[in-house]
């Protein structure tokens, strides 16, 4: 998986005004999925646009490119309640920033969220992540039985972390991991269960290092997802031209931008003009 993340796009990307191509080409990576999520179609995508998306992929797979002499490599593995293993994954890219990937093998296949740490933070939309550099992964066959892993790394002075889940309940946790990087860094690797946290806080002495909080669309996606359940599925696909959306499935998408507007993350949009 990280081969494919470090992989050069193909050298005919942004030639092609459509997806068509692209997404045979890339159809087990998350490129499709963020060509898909900006909105682009086979009859709206433009070349231009094509053009822009692949600087701004370029840009983000030479961040997270490892540095000669510093392939990733395995540090830490966390034993999972219902069997498999979160395994906790670093190399330091060309900058010398500290990357790091988990990958999650349960019992039902499992996953990973791409590439993180100091070196990718800014493309969460945030500042690079120092004392507190940590983020969840969600596995499972459906909403109904998904799990969360947290994993990342804290300054290795600090002594406890305060862990809010999205029930409410707060929980501290020493800190035992690995140290990394000259023993600056400590690695923090916490089954969440069924419950993905909203707030995290690092203490020292009982005093506050950091804090950071998850963000708010994040939050109530996660939320509205678990109340509505999975998207109704499409009919089967038509000989040619993209799959239509069925009544059930405008009906769902309605309930969830509904629900995302109710908890504050989305602004009220104004009633179409008949």
């Amino acid at each position: 998986m990280l081969d494919e993340e470090f992989a050069p796009l193909p050298a005919d990307f942004g030639q092609s005004a459509t997806t068509t191509a692209l997404t045979s080409t890339l159809r087990f990576s998350s490129r499709v999925d963020y060509l898909a999520v900006g909105g682009g179609t086979a009859s709206t995508t433009t070349l231009a646009e094509l053009a822009t998306l692949r600087a701004e992929i370029e840009a983000q797979r030479a961040t997270i490119e490892s540095a000669p002499g510093s392939p990733p490599r395995l540090v830490a593995r966390l034993p999972l309640a219902g069997g498999g293993n979160a395994l906790f994954v670093i190399w330091h890219n060309r900058d010398g920033l500290l990357c790091t990937y988990t990958q999650v093998a349960d019992t039902q296949g499992g996953g990973g969220g791409g590439p993180g740490g100091p070196c990718a933070s800014p493309d969460q939309g945030g500042p690079r992540c120092a004392a507190l550099c940590l983020g969840s992964n969600g596995t499972g066959s459906s909403l109904a039985d998904e799990t969360w892993v947290l994993t990342g790394t804290v300054a290795a002075d600090a002594d406890a972390l305060d862990v809010t889940t999205a029930d409410g309940t707060t929980t501290e946790y020493p800190l035992t991991g690995p140290l990394l990087d000259g023993g600056d860094l400590r690695v923090f690797m916490l089954e969440l269960g069924k419950l993905d946290w909203r707030k995290l806080t690092l203490l020292r002495a009982g005093q506050v290092v950091d804090e950071t909080a998850l963000p708010a669309l994040a939050a109530a996606s996660e939320d509205c997802m678990a109340k509505l359940g999975p998207m109704p599925p499409p009919t089967a696909p038509p000989a040619s031209g993209p799959v239509a959306p069925t009544a059930e499935m405008k009906a769902w998408n309605a309930s969830l931008q509904a629900c995302l507007t109710a908890s504050g993350a989305l602004p009220a949009f104004p009633a179409p003009t008949p």
